[in-house]
């Protein structure tokens, strides 16, 4: 059985592939596969390997019980869940191995998966998380364009813009009253407190917080939500 999922599928929506990524666990299975891909690795080797990372030690030291509870746990939470965002595929042999994914494309990709290297898990998780939004990634991609703090209002309208795909005069007042509205009261403070923006509510003024790092990753941001 081929579990891959052809190139734009409605099936895959961009929350459900950033909820995937928003693991550290998720993330640690895909580097293992995408380092032995276009080939593959089997189940049964991937759980040593799993295994080995959880308990950071080397794989001839973990014991039957430490593969199993990794082969249980890949079999029913972690490889589900990377095959039906369409990140990896396991054939009728059981063999795993990374999809075609654009995703893939992108260095800093590479970088984010070899270990979480660009930050702490805990970071990404939270940084993934928030990215399952569509709103959020549209504010976060018009903050890409901004150098200094912005008025809510401003950012309330190029992220209507950016939503609608037309010009600025054709969005109506209404539209950028509500989009200004879930951004007040919604998602500016989760960015806030997930240290991506400064939020300031008194002032109404938005800045973007996020570190060298995350900004570095706003190409896998557009390649996994395709914003």
């Amino acid at each position: 059985m081929n579990n891959s999922v052809p190139s734009g599928s409605t099936a895959v929506t961009r929350e459900v592939s950033f909820d995937v990524l928003a693991d550290a666990r998720r993330r640690t299975v895909l580097r293992l596969v995408h380092e032995r891909s276009p080939e593959g690795v089997g189940k049964h080797d991937l759980g040593y390997q799993l295994a080995a990372v959880i308990s950071d030690n080397p794989p001839a030291a973990i014991t039957d019980g430490d593969h199993r509870r990794a082969l249980v746990e890949l079999h029913h939470r972690l490889l589900p869940q990377l095959t039906d965002a369409g990140l990896l595929e396991e054939g009728d042999d059981e063999t795993i191995r990374t999809t075609g994914h654009p995703v893939f494309d992108e260095s800093e990709f590479e970088a984010l998966i070899a270990g979480d290297q660009t930050a702490d898990a805990e970071e990404l998780d939270t940084m993934f998380r928030v990215l399952a939004n569509e709103r959020r990634r549209a504010i976060l991609a018009v903050l890409d364009d901004q150098f200094h703090p912005v008025a809510t209002e401003t950012l309330a309208r190029d992220v209507a813009v950016r939503e609608a795909g037309t010009a600025e005069r054709a969005v109506p007042r209404e539209r950028v009253d509500e989009v200004l509205a879930s951004l007040v009261h919604v998602h500016l403070p989760v960015l806030h407190d997930a240290t991506l923006v400064g939020y300031d509510a008194e002032s109404g003024r938005v800045s973007d917080e996020r570190h060298s790092a995350l900004r570095g990753l706003a190409p896998v941001r557009d390649r996994v939500a395709g914003d």
